[in-house]
């Protein structure tokens, strides 16, 4: 029967593997930071049917170790899709400089805001958290999985149906 260590490190792997494609068309500190989201996505996930139903002995199978809760999480992809672009338009507006008007004799016409530096630092580490945060349920969601085909593959397997 798979352990805990096995799990974060099969869910871990997965987590980041999966985050990275989706990010594939990300520029590169783009990609680093949701492959990062995954990781710890795929991590937490690694486990997390476990925390719903403590492993205290091989029967402890419901629910959150089914089939069909696997068949739900694959359901849920598009969701994650609309989560993942959700957060990735976040750190957009993150990182767009506002834009102010300003009166010239032509009209009014927007010129880039003056901001501050602590601002500035802000922005920045606003849109590097939702760049993070678009890696992390594609993670979670496949090391999810990844805990039921081990505990799939073990002698007891899993209930098809709760």
């Amino acid at each position: 029967m798979p352990g805990r260590r096995t799990h974060q490190l099969v869910g871990t792997a997965t987590g980041t593997v999966y985050a990275a494609y989706r990010a594939g068309t990300q520029n590169p500190r783009d990609r680093l930071l949701e492959t990062a989201g995954g990781a710890v996505g795929g991590y937490l996930g690694s486990t997390f049917a476990d925390y719903l139903e403590p492993a205290i002995s091989s029967w402890h199978r419901g629910p959150a170790h089914s089939g069909g809760t696997g068949a739900m999480v694959l359901l849920l992809v598009d969701q994650l899709f609309k989560w993942e672009a959700f957060c990735r338009e976040k750190a957009k507006e993150c990182a767009a400089i506002p834009m102010v008007p300003a009166i010239n004799p032509q009209g009014t016409v927007f010129v880039p805001a003056q901001l501050s530096p602590l601002v500035q630092l802000f922005n920045t580490i606003a849109e590097l958290f939702w760049r993070f945060l678009a890696g992390v349920p594609n993670g979670f969601a496949t090391s999810y999985l990844s805990h039921l085909a081990l505990d799939a593959a073990t002698p007891r397997c899993i209930p098809l149906l709760p």
